[in-house]
């Protein structure tokens, strides 16, 4: 019965746990591609600007997993040892 149903995307997501982190390339472009649409005033920089943002996106999430990371794992141990 199951098999007859179809995939329902809400319900029943895809299981990308292990590689969730690839999607934010894709995100990041895509919103990129989007904010500097309505945002750049020459056409002919588009793509740069593109690249630009998309790269900053995805720079500034890994800077803030890595201080999320050390506020987790080395600081709140310090200050509430077990």
């Amino acid at each position: 019965m199951m098999w007859t149903l179809g995939w329902r995307p809400f319900l029943d997501p895809l299981a990308l746990d292990d590689v969730w982190f690839l999607l934010l390339v894709p995100l990041a472009l895509l919103i990129s591609i989007g904010y500097k649409a309505v945002r750049v005033g020459d056409m002919g920089r588009y793509w740069r600007d593109v690249a630009i943002m998309t790269v900053q996106v995805i720079l500034a999430m890994i800077l803030l997993w890595i201080a999320a990371w050390l506020v987790i794992f080395r600081i709140v141990p310090l200050i509430l040892p077990q």
